[in-house]
């Protein structure tokens, strides 16, 4: 669902337009009028499902990540119309936004509608809230995902987009993470093994494009350099005897960078990230981008030879069928099968009678009856 959060102006109504609006929303026999005054207002502007590519019924969608194609403030200009400037280090503040007005609305053009979306069932699907229309019934329905992978085998509980790098999302569930570049359709382009705690959240660093935290079920932090290690964390926190079930970093100052972790026992850590895992090196963000292109590589790479592998198989295949039915026996004639047959009960009689001969139960020169 859609919600329009913006603040939505009064307009004065006469008393007849008052009395119609009340009549056409009056509430039915029984029903208190308590928050009627919250009626049109707290409706989601639009709704979409997830219909299943091969099946009836639908997808669960526990997490989303919209792709944010615009800079918070040029946003805040073509959306909305704030009424006061409050200085704020890339935050907005919403309680000060108010809702254009509907004659002059424009449509966006630019507005990527497509999103990754993570279910309960440890699926990755990437598809569009844009409604397309029904060719049988007219009606306008969600369109189906244009790509479903099953990567983890528990819920997805994390997909989120790197701060640095728009194309790729990290996403994890159950006993693993990917990540993952939007466009590459053949699936992760970096997946881990599966570890002996399961993973319960996740988020990427605000300062560092190769860093992310995940947080386990036994109550430890991985923490994850890309430039480091990309086969185990670079380093393990332990920060409760309970699961952590939130991370999220902030960053006060240049100096100062927290990371707030929350456990299931409702008990919330605040840690100081240490100077080494906030401070980016010269040109990381370079660097961490370049080693993703080469798995991006070696993705499109390995799906290449399969290709070529599949093919060649196939080639074979016919190769040896064609042989086949090239060297097919030729048809023998009554007299010829019967001739065969004859000499094949020759040599039968012949091996019989020299092992009767060697056996002593028959002469050498002794006839058969």
């Amino acid at each position: 669902m859609f919600w329009d959060i913006r603040s939505h102006k009064t307009h004065l109504q006469t008393p007849t337009s008052r009395k119609q609006e009340e009549n056409q929303h009056s509430a039915p026999l029984g029903v208190p009028d308590t928050f009627k005054h919250l009626d049109l207002i707290w409706r989601p502007l639009l709704k979409t499902s997830i219909p299943k590519i091969e099946t009836g019924g639908e997808f669960s969608p526990i997490k989303i990540s919209l792709r944010d194609e615009h800079h918070h403030c040029r946003t805040a200009d073509k959306l909305q119309t704030p009424i006061k400037e409050e200085k704020s280090e890339g935050s907005i503040h919403y309680s000060s936004l108010r809702a254009a007005s509907a004659k002059n609305s424009k449509i966006l053009e630019d507005v990527n509608t497509s999103y990754f979306a993570g279910t309960e069932d440890g699926e990755l699907l990437y598809t569009d809230w844009k409604m397309e229309k029904d060719g049988d019934t007219g009606r306008h329905i969600s369109a189906k995902p244009s790509q479903r992978h099953g990567i983890h085998d528990g819920l997805v509980h994390t997909v989120q987009r790197s701060a640095f790098l728009k194309d790729f999302a990290l996403t994890v569930g159950g006993w693993n993470f990917a990540i993952w570049k939007e466009g590459v359709t053949s699936g992760p382009i970096l997946q881990s093994c599966c570890t002996q705690k399961r993973y319960t959240t996740a988020h990427w660093s605000l300062s560092r494009p190769g860093v992310f935290f995940i947080g386990k079920e036994d109550g430890n932090v991985d923490i994850w350099d890309l430039l480091e290690k990309t086969h185990e964390p670079s380093q393990t926190q332990n920060i409760s005897a309970a699961a952590i079930t939130c991370i999220k970093p902030w960053i006060m100052s240049a100096k100062q960078h927290f990371l707030a972790v929350a456990d299931d026992s409702g008990t919330l850590h605040v840690l100081q990230i240490p100077w080494t895992l906030h401070h980016p090196s010269a040109n990381e963000s370079t660097a961490v981008l370049h080693y993703l292109d080469r798995e991006v590589s070696h993705l499109e790479y390995y799906e290449q030879r399969k290709t070529f592998r599949a093919a060649e198989k196939r080639t074979l295949e016919l190769k040896e069928h064609s042989k086949k039915s090239e060297i097919s026996p030729p048809v023998k004639s009554k007299e010829q099968l019967e001739e065969e047959i004859s000499r094949e009960y020759g040599t039968y009689l012949a091996l019989e009678s020299s092992v009767l001969i060697g056996l002593g139960i028959k002469k050498e020169n002794e006839k058969e009856l």
